[in-house]
Order: structure tokens, then sequence, then C-alpha cells
């Protein structure tokens, strides 16, 4: 059902126009939950993020989400908050360090 109707739904929609990532300014609102600072927000026009509503449709949210990070590339806060996760996941691991699953995911990103 998701590519039958929401990937079309989804692709048709515009970065930075009607969804995308919040930017760094707008993130640092003291009324800003973090679902708005980690997830696509809609937009009301060309870079500028509605002050407060969010997507309903939970599939919609990560369609939107994913897209916009494939269009805008990793945020450094979300880099940092990823390489943080995965040394946590590896000093809760046990085993050689090259074959521990963090260790094996992190090669296989610098691979990409």
């Amino acid at each position: 059902d998701w590519i039958r109707y929401l990937l079309p739904h989804t692709i048709s929609k515009i970065n930075r126009v009607s969804y995308g990532l919040l930017s760094k300014h707008d993130r640092q609102a003291p009324c800003c939950p973090v679902s708005r600072r980690l997830m696509a927000v809609p937009f009301i026009g060309k870079d500028v993020p509605s002050f407060s509503s969010e997507f309903a449709h939970p599939d919609v949210l990560i369609g939107l989400t994913v897209l916009a990070f494939r269009n805008e590339g990793m945020r450094h806060n979300d880099m940092k908050r990823l390489a943080a996760l995965l040394k946590r996941d590896f000093t809760k691991q046990s085993g050689n360090k090259n074959q521990r699953p963090a260790a094996v995911l992190f090669e296989r990103w610098k691979t990409i």
C-alpha cells in the first residue's frame, strides 16, 4: 500500500517548499519539540517552515524525512548524535574489536 498510495504523494512534494528539515536557527527555538528537530516538517513557502504544525500520517512523515535527508544531507549535530550512539553500542558489545557489529557497521559506512 505504501508504494502504491503514499510514495507518489511524498515524491510529489518539493523539498524546502512544502516540507523540509528545520535550520539550525529554527531548531534552537525554546518551544521546538524534539520531533520537529529530528523529522521533516511542513513548510508554508520557500524556506519558511510552519510554526507549529506537523505531518499527521506517520508513514508520510517517515517518507518525507528520508527524502529531506537525501536532498539536504546529514546535519552536523545529527552526525555527532549518530557517532555517539555507535560508540555507545560498541562499548556494550563484546568480542574482537574489529568484529563487533558496531565496528563492522562503521567500516561499511567509511566505504560509502
